[in-house]
């Protein structure tokens, strides 16, 4: 192998050591019915998501502060809404979750719809004396998606309502991808070698 050709390696082995993170979406899917997904890319930042049913108090830990809320502005509750539609609602060999809303947990199989809402909360509002939650909603069709804007009565039980469900976000527990005991071997192969040539060329010049 030729100085260069272990110059090359010697990158592709440091590439590897410092790629990153593994951040492929991996969708949890139970008995066919999709319950979330992790490593959602949201603005450069990795979340994984679940779809849950019930008040939001039950589901955002009192549903009190905007706090409560993993995105409180709408820019990032825009752009949840949009990843979900284009990383985890996507028909796939784990099931056709953008052909059909009703194979996701939530969304009931009998609505009849053809439609099922996915709700990222971001805010509070007061609209004709009733608090309400203000989310940016993946719209999961039969047909077309689409996102819209989205007030909901801060008492709705969303289990009452088979076309309607949150998306619960939280920081993604990303691990670094570790380099092989072989390739630091390598790199410290490689480093010797070039050491060894460097010595070698000095030694011609004198």
């Amino acid at each position: 192998m030729t100085i260069r050709s272990l110059a090359i390696a010697a990158a592709l082995v440091a590439l590897t050591a410092t790629s990153g993170l593994a951040a492929t979406v991996q969708l949890n899917v139970v008995g066919g019915q999709l319950f979330g997904a992790r490593n959602v890319d949201v603005n450069g930042t990795f979340y994984d998501v679940e779809f849950v049913d019930g008040t939001c108090a039950i589901v955002f830990n009192g549903c009190d502060s905007v706090s409560d809320f993993e995105f409180s502005t709408l820019d990032l509750a825009e752009a949840a809404a949009i990843s979900l539609g284009d990383t985890v609602f996507v028909d796939g060999p784990l099931g056709d979750f953008d052909s059909d809303p009703t194979l996701t947990v939530g969304i009931d199989t009998f609505a009849g719809s053809g439609r099922g809402t996915i709700t990222v909360p971001y805010d509070f509002t007061s609209e004709f004396g009733i608090e309400r939650i203000v989310a940016r909603s993946f719209v999961n069709r039969e047909t077309s998606d689409l996102l819209s804007f989205s007030l909901v009565p801060i008492g709705a039980d969303l289990s009452d309502d088979d076309t309607w469900t949150f998306a619960r976000f939280t920081p993604s527990q990303l691990t670094p991808v570790p380099l092989p005991a072989g390739g630091f071997l390598l790199l410290a192969g490689l480093a010797g070698l070039g050491a060894l040539r460097a010595w070698r060329n000095k030694d011609t010049a004198h």
